[in-house]
């Protein structure tokens, strides 16, 4: 199968999720405008279609960016959401650190102002997302690039999500409105997901398409990974000792006694 076959397996009508690695693609000869316009026809008018746009515009970060919704480009996500960002009836969240790309039925709520200072937690177009009983959909990526799973961590109250990702970059972000005091919830890092690209097809909430593409009920996923972290408050953390959001957050763990 193809991109454009895998698409054919999402819902009508659903709020999809989707993180891509192009390359695969490409090299079958579609273009990021042949994917989107697929994606856009099997959601129909009923449906949403949300990708990431992150730029990470902390106030101390080296790259020093100013967050302006309409021309900030996306850093790491992709020329499948960077081209989707700037197509015509696309709406970008004010998020100044990790906003979303919107268009379809449910745009607005996704992206309304309400959502600026919360990244990936609660009150944010991810939680909004998944009240609406979104599908994630990775296309030729596993689950370390699936960023509904940090919402799960933050949702599931495990005591570290208030250890911003870099010390270094603060606690606030830059945008053309000045500068904007966070929510206090902020991600670890993403390699341990991986492990989970299996388990979660066996746990039967995601289908395989492919090789490593994969779609998922995010609030299945998201009850599911609640769950595994309060029985084991570490499970999502790596093991690299050179990390330091994961090593911050297992010092912290340790020091509560919770491992």
């Amino acid at each position: 199968m193809n991109a454009i076959e895998f698409i054919h397996h999402v819902p009508r009508g659903a709020v999809l999720i989707v993180h891509a690695s192009f390359k695969a693609c490409a090299a079958a000869g579609l273009t990021p405008e042949t994917v989107i316009r697929a994606m856009l026809d099997r959601l129909g008018p009923e449906g949403t279609l949300m990708m990431p746009t992150f730029s990470y515009c902390y106030l101390h970060h080296p790259r020093g960016k100013v967050y302006d919704p309409a021309s900030t480009p996306g850093v790491l996500n992709g020329i499948l959401s960077e081209t989707f960002r700037q197509m015509p009836g696309v709406l970008r969240s004010g998020n100044p650190t990790y906003s979303v790309a919107v268009c379809g039925k449910y745009a607005e709520k996704l992206t309304s102002g309400s959502q600026d200072n919360a990244g990936l937690g609660h009150g944010s177009s991810y939680e909004n997302a998944l009240k609406l009983g979104a599908k994630i959909l990775l296309l030729n990526v596993g689950n370390n690039r699936n960023s509904m799973r940090h919402y799960a961590e933050i949702a599931s109250g495990v005591p570290y999500n208030d250890i911003p990702f870099r010390e270094s970059w603060g606690r606030t972000a830059l945008t053309v409105r000045g500068e904007m005091e966070l929510n206090g919830e902020y991600p670890a890092c993403s390699e341990e997901f991986s492990k989970f690209d299996e388990l979660f097809v066996r746990e039967g909430f995601a289908e395989k398409l492919g090789e490593n593409s994969f779609l998922i009920d995010a609030p299945t996923m998201v009850d599911y990974i609640c769950k595994a972290i309060r029985k084991q408050p570490d499970v999502m953390l790596c093991h690299d000792p050179d990390c330091e959001p994961c090593t911050l957050r297992r010092k912290r763990l340790r020091e509560r006694g919770l491992i």
